[in-house]
């Protein structure tokens, strides 16, 4: 999942965007995904927002045997539509889709966004769990049912809570792919899960705690798991039911805080000492 970077006066940085799409794809991705997720794309309405399509599918294409997700997420369905027909024309392979996030909807609601959506026939949907920002709890039945709607093809998961995705894999039942949330890849990839999708998985040691999943080396892949965790601050949106712990307070003290457009928060990173602390223990045991 790719950051959207912004100049100084917060307008797209297109050349910074395309060098962080060929940094993603040299590390070894096989996916990326436009409008940098749930931090950026409700702000980018418009030219901004479809430039971004552009140039992420421009680089992306410059490789084979890549797919390109778009975030087509809107608070409307109507406006989810628009933005489908858009990253169709554009030559995305699929629409990655969170449930209406203005207004608070129940399970009926959002089965027939996700059923217009799909229906449309613009793209393969990928639903979004992200309960703290869409207002809205998929719950592992509800997803199964999901499931069953034709051009639903898979469900990124946020929630890391261990009989939630234990119900979730069982009620999908091979349906549709499940991407976890980093810091539950390991339990993800046990249970079946096709990968992990989360803007903190662009860590280049990432993808060794698949490739030790085989049988007997599950002790090394859990200790590669509470690494990788322990590079990054703990907390998110589902902790404060806003916005996550990882952001800086606006009138934060901190030197390199600012303000940030349309009075949001700025993310906060890992900081350097924090990576360069604990990386290196990572990279001992991998």
């Amino acid at each position: 999942m790719l950051v959207t970077p912004f100049t100084d006066d917060y307008r797209l940085n297109e050349e910074a965007l395309r060098r962080e799409v060929q940094w993603a794809i040299c590390g070894g991705r096989t996916r990326s995904r436009r409008r940098a997720e749930y931090r950026e794309f409700l702000h980018m309405d418009g030219p901004s927002g479809t430039r971004v399509f552009e140039i992420v599918i421009e680089e992306t294409r410059k490789r084979a045997n890549l797919s390109a997700v778009a975030m087509t997420s809107g608070a409307t369905t109507l406006e989810t539509l628009r933005y489908a027909k858009i990253a169709a024309r554009l030559g995305y392979d699929a629409q990655q889709v969170i449930p209406p996030y203005y207004w608070r909807c129940g399970e009926a609601e959002v089965e027939r966004h996700y059923r217009m959506i799909a229906e449309s026939g613009d793209l393969p949907v990928v639903i979004y769990h992200n309960p703290a920002l869409s207002k809205f709890n998929i719950t592992p039945k509800f997803a199964g049912k999901l499931a069953t709607i034709p051009g639903v093809v898979a469900f990124k998961e946020v929630l890391t809570d261990l009989q939630h995705l234990e119900a979730l894999y069982d009620e999908v039942d091979g349906r549709a792919d499940i991407y976890n949330t980093f810091r539950a890849m390991l339990a993800g990839l046990m249970l079946g899960a096709a990968g992990a999708s989360s803007i903190f998985s662009r860590c280049p040691r990432r993808s060794r705690c698949s490739r030790r999943t085989r049988p007997g080396d599950y002790k090394r892949a859990e200790e590669i798991q509470r690494r990788l965790n322990r590079c990054f601050p703990r907390g998110g949106e589902e902790t404060l039911g806003h916005l996550g712990t990882t952001r800086l307070p606006r009138r934060s003290r901190d030197p390199e805080s600012r303000w940030a457009p349309h009075g949001r928060r700025t993310w906060r990173p890992p900081t350097a000492e924090r990576i360069l602390k604990r990386l290196p223990l990572l990279n001992e045991v991998i």
